[in-house]
C-alpha cells in the first residue's frame, strides 16, 4: 500500500517551527528569500543570516503546498507560487528603500520571473533551476499521463549517509534508522502533477530572463546533478545585467553553508550586498 502525502505516517513532514517563516529587521533595504523544491525558509537561513550582517532587513516566503502544507502540493499550481512571491515582493518594497530576491533550485525560477515583471534592485540565485538536463525531460508530457504518481524513495539506500542526510532535511523527525520508518518512506508517492509544475516554473524563467535588468549573482556548485553547471552557464548566458557568475566546489545544496566553496559564497555574497545598498542609481556589476 503507498503512502500519499497526508495520509498516516510513522513521522511527520516539516512540522518543526524550523521549517516556518521568518524575518528580521536591520536595515533600510530588504531581502526576500525563496527557498526550492521540497524546500522550506529553513534552507536559506545561512543567506538570510549574510544579509543581515550586511545591514539587511529581510524576509523567508514559505512557497503554498510546502512546509506542514505539503498534502496540498498535489492541488497547487506554479501560478500560486507566483504569485506568493509578488505579493510578499510588494509588501517589501511598500516599506523598503531597496529590494532584492534571492532564490534557490526551482525557488531561483520563481525569483527571476519575478525579477522579468516587477523592479528589483537585485537577484541572488544559487543552482537555478529551469530544465532537467536529461532525455527523460522530453517524455515528461507522457510520463505525466501514465505515471500520475511517483515514488521517488523506492530503491533508497538508507546506509548511504548522503541520501540520510537530504532525508533528515525533508523528514526531520523521522528515525531513519528504523525498518518501519524506512519501508513507509519507499512508500512514499509524489504526484506527478506537481514535478510538472517544477518544470513549469523552470520554462518560465528561461523565457523571461532576457527582460530582468537589475544586476543578477550566480552561485553553481561544480558537482551538482541536479543543475548541472552547464545549464547553468547557458542560463547565465542569457542575462543582459549579469553581476557574476561563480563556480565553486559543492553540489545542490550550497545554500545549507556546509559545501567546501562556501567561504566564497559568503565573502562574495556580503560584498554584493553591501554594493547594493550603497549604490544610487545605477546598479553596481559584481566581480567575477
Amino acid at each position: 500500500m503507498a503512502n500519499r502525502p497526508g495520509a498516516t505516517l510513522p513521522f511527520t513532514v516539516f512540522e518543526s517551527p524550523i521549517h516556518a517563516t521568518y524575518a528580521w529587521e536591520s536595515g533600510p533595504q530588504a531581502v526576500l528569500l525563496v527557498h526550492g523544491f521540497p524546500g522550506t525558509p529553513a534552507e536559506m537561513r545561512r543567506v538570510g543570516d549574510i544579509f543581515a550582517g550586511a545591514g539587511w532587513s529581510g524576509q523567508s516566503l514559505l512557497l503554498p503546498g510546502f512546509g506542514a502544507d505539503f498534502p496540498a502540493l498535489a492541488h497547487k499550481r506554479h501560478t500560486d507560487w507566483h504569485a506568493a512571491v509578488d505579493s510578499a515582493l510588494k509588501t517589501l518594497q511598500q516599506r523598503y528603500h531597496r529590494v532584492v530576491i534571492a532564490g534557490n533550485s526551482m525557488g531561483g525560477a520563481l525569483a527571476l520571473r519575478a525579477a522579468a515583471t516587477h523592479r528589483v534592485d537585485g537577484v541572488v540565485l544559487f543552482a537555478p533551476f529551469w530544465r532537467v538536463d536529461s532525455w527523460l525531460d522530453r517524455l515528461y508530457p507522457v510520463a505525466e499521463r501514465v505515471l500520475p504518481r511517483v515514488r521517488p524513495f523506492v530503491g533508497a539506500n538508507f546506509a548511504d549517509p548522503r541520501l540520510r542526510n537530504e532525508l533528515q532535511h525533508f523528514l526531520p523527525d523521522a528515525d531513519l534508522a528504523d525498518p518501519g520508518v524506512q519501508r513507509a518512506v519507499r512508500r512514499l508517492e509524489f504526484p506527478t502533477r506537481a514535478l510538472g509544475q517544477v518544470r513549469r516554473a523552470g520554462q518560465i524563467a528561461y523565457e523571461v530572463s532576457e527582460r530582468v535588468t537589475a544586476p543578477v549573482l550566480i552561485f553553481q556548485g561544480r558537482g551538482d546533478v541536479l543543475v548541472r553547471p552547464a545549464i547553468t552557464r547557458q542560463l547565465a548566458g542569457r542575462l543582459p545585467n549579469l553581476a557574476g557568475y561563480v563556480e565553486v566546489d559543492g553540489e545542490h545544496d550550497l545554500v545549507r553553508g556546509v559545501a567546501p566553496g562556501w567561504p566564497t559564497v559568503a565573502s562574495l555574497l556580503h560584498h554584493f550586498a553591501v554594493q547594493i545598498a550603497a549604490s544610487t542609481r545605477s546598479l553596481p556589476s559584481h566581480p567575477s
